[in-house]
């Protein structure tokens, strides 16, 4: 039988080659030249012996591939027919693509799935949706999707597009579709994207100033206590504005925001800080009977706008190249950083991808103690900053 470490072992070869696993079920491990390691699964339906990918090593376990190829075995057993809609590599992209985003999409958060369906049936579909998978070449995406939207200047989006072809692509590989990532071949075809760090005040002095600012905000109350809440607990701006009552836990000192609102699709715990309890404890007294503690003006049953927050700052005087809302979290973690608090919990209380899952849950679980702490000593520093 194989073992984790048998498969993290794994060395590629020159050529590719295979580590089966025991139990008689068919499956085993594909390790590629290039070093993807990907489940492959023999069975027998109708008298024809069929391959099954069930995906790549390690984002699909030893276990979870075991446990998949068990219960796959037993529907063909059962006579369940898994062949009648599967995609082969005679399949057009956009039906391959297709697949792929009926699988993935709704895992993600809605704006970001929205754009990525957009930026699918808009600007790759038209120009290569109707050709054969096989078809398919570095050329062609080359020339018929990403240079269109270069000559635009629109080098971003094209960033994008590229990151939905290679997403398609690697999801095309998993399933023994096609051999390899071809946007892998355009690397250095297109200039490199320039990365803009949202504005943030990182200045202790200058922090405080803008919290006195904060403070004195006279616009909407429910903007203003967003204004004032989003420095002590630095999430992103989309999950505080979206931030349910029922989430929240005075007695506990904890919000839990649920994973389904995670940019990570991971569940996130927030400690609150005596401020930040006050500050909710008065937020409820103002928008306590609704479901959202941001409610927008016109509507109670939607929270406050995307630009809520940022239109207030502006407001105030603010330039965009000063402070953004979501720069919060830049001034937190620069701050922490310096006066000296373990990177783990900073990086776990911004709940930053953690690329070792296992090392992920346990940093989320191990270290929800010390970010009490820290998150109560961030408030009063905060606090001193104001004042000072």
């Amino acid at each position: 039988m194989l073992t984790h470490k048998m498969i993290e072992n794994a060395a590629p070869q020159e050529k590719a080659f295979k580590l089966y696993d025991g139990g008689g079920v068919g499956l085993y491990l594909e390790v590629k030249p290039t070093g993807s390691k990907l489940w492959r699964l023999q069975y027998t339906f109708r008298g024809r012996r069929l391959l099954k990918a069930l995906g790549a090593f390690p984002e699909v376990s030893l276990q979870s591939a075991r446990a998949t190829a068990v219960t796959f075995k037993k529907e063909i057993a059962d006579g369940v027919d898994h062949e009648a809609n599967r995609c082969s590599a005679d399949s057009t992209f956009e039906r391959v693509a297709r697949d792929w985003a009926a699988k993935f999409l709704p895992g993600l958060a809605v704006k970001t799935a929205r754009k990525n369906l957009t930026n699918l049936e808009q600007k790759i579909l038209p120009h290569v949706g109707s050709l054969p998978l096989k078809k398919i070449t570095p050329p062609i995406i080359l020339n018929e999707v990403l240079k269109p939207i270069e000559a635009q200047g629109h080098i971003e989006s094209l960033y994008r597009v590229k990151t939905v072809l290679s997403q398609i692509f690697r999801y095309a590989v998993a399933n023994g579709l096609m051999e390899r990532d071809f946007t892998l071949d355009l690397k250095g075809a297109f200039p490199p994207l320039k990365v803009e760090h949202r504005a943030a005040v990182t200045d202790p002095v200058e922090l405080g100033r803008l919290l006195k600012a904060i403070d004195s905000f006279h616009g909407s109350p429910v903007v203003g206590y967003a204004l004032k809440i989003l420095p002590y607990v630095f999430v992103r701006p989309g999950e505080l504005r979206n931030a349910a009552w029922n989430e929240v836990s005075l007695d506990e000192s904890l919000w839990r925001i649920p994973a389904a609102r995670m940019k990570m699709r991971n569940a996130h715990v927030v400690p609150l800080a005596s401020q930040v309890k006050i500050l909710f404890t008065e937020l409820k007294e103002l928008t306590g009977q609704g479901e959202y503690l941001f409610p927008g003006a016109r509507t109670r049953v939607r929270p406050i706008s995307d630009v809520a927050m940022l239109a207030a700052l502006r407001r105030m005087g603010y330039e965009p190249k000063e402070i953004c809302p979501h720069g919060f979290r830049t001034t937190a973690s620069t701050l922490l950083h310096e006066k000296g608090y373990p990177s783990e919990w900073v990086e776990a209380q911004l709940a930053h991808r953690d690329s070792n899952a296992v090392r992920a849950a346990y940093n989320r679980a191990e270290h929800l103690q010390d970010r009490i702490g820290m998150m109560q000593e961030w408030a009063d520093y905060l606090d001193s900053l104001r004042t000072g």
